[in-house]
């Protein structure tokens, strides 16, 4: 990771603009960095090749993205469902039929991580074998102290994604989880609603996706609860679009999984050095070019030619900057 990330994460003085005009400042950055490789948490700064241009697109973007495991992910179409903390019998039933039918898309839910049914979508989108990406409203770190650290390390073990834009022991403000949710609209294609009350966070949230023109679908609630006045409201201003078909909703906007499938295995010839390679990448599941380069006895300059012969082919991919894993 760079030095310029390290010092940044430490000190709260430093900002933004001393990040982008650099200066030296005088900072022990080594245990920090110790912890980070441990963790394999990683950071990426806005000028670097590997930031994602969803990240460009943000009004007032971020310059330091933290994260763990598959950046790639945000090439997916991805599915944001949002509600209010308190959950209720109703969406849980909605969360669970939603999920069952999105096993057969090819997308990604998004969520962030809070209380209630953030974490009812990341789990359930991990018992189901669907990819899922964190988006956490403090940094990694402080959330590997909490009772959320399972459903962390479950996204982690499935090689997924969890990020953050907050730096090293940020602490919760009332800004943070609207921030966070304005990075989580900026990455998604669509929005899910089911529920949302009139005093909940849904209503920034909602506010966030219309101003971007991102597609925002619900389900309708109980007519005879005030509560749900607001949602029905936006539904009958065609804000909302209304679901009462699951898969028609998710053929609207997502690929079947079965479309994304090869008819056939391509015939690819590989070289000696090429299936060395590969198989080194299988064996490790996550290798960095360093420890290929330990493995297969290949010159350095050329080994980065044949790996990217091996991407061209769509037999590897860089899930973060210069770490290989197989397809």
């Amino acid at each position: 990771m760079h030095q310029q990330a390290l010092r940044y994460s430490l000190d709260e003085t430093i900002t933004i603009k001393d990040l982008k005009a650099w200066k030296h400042f005088d900072i022990d950055t080594s245990n920090l960095s110790s912890r980070m490789q441990q963790n394999n948490v990683h950071a990426i700064l806005d000028w670097e090749l590997a930031f994602h241009y969803k990240f460009h697109l943000i009004k007032s973007k971020p310059y330091i993205i933290y994260y763990m495991w598959d950046l790639s992910l945000l090439d997916r179409d991805i599915l944001w469902i949002v509600w209010p903390r308190k959950k209720t019998n109703y969406s849980d039933k909605v969360i669970n039929k939603l999920l069952s039918t999105a096993q057969n898309y090819n997308l990604v839910t998004i969520s962030g991580m809070a209380y209630g049914v953030d974490q009812l979508c990341h789990s359930i989108s991990i018992s189901k074998d669907i990819p899922t990406i964190a988006v956490l409203g403090w940094w990694i770190r402080r959330y590997l102290n909490r009772g959320e650290r399972n459903i962390i390390w479950d996204i982690i073990s499935h090689g997924w994604l969890v990020i953050s834009d907050f730096k090293l022991d940020f602490e919760p403000k009332r800004y943070s989880f609207p921030q966070r949710n304005r990075l989580i609209a900026w990455l998604s294609d669509a929005l899910f609603l089911p529920q949302a009350w009139s005093k909940s966070g849904s209503l920034i949230t909602v506010d966030f996706a219309i101003d971007m023109g991102r597609p925002i679908y619900g389900v309708a609630d109980n007519i005879f609860s005030p509560e749900s006045a607001w949602l029905h409201q936006y539904i009958s201003d065609k804000k909302i679009n209304l679901v009462s078909d699951f898969d028609r909703f998710l053929s609207s906007s997502f690929q079947p999984r079965s479309a994304n499938k090869k008819s056939s295995t391509p015939d690819i010839t590989l070289s000696a050095d090429e299936k060395k390679i590969l198989s080194a990448i299988a064996d490790n599941w996550e290798t960095s070019v360093d420890k290929i380069c330990c493995l297969v006895d290949v010159p350095y300059t050329q080994l980065f030619w044949l790996l990217t012969i091996l991407e061209m082919n769509n037999l590897i991919y860089q899930p973060s900057p210069s770490i290989y894993k197989t397809l």
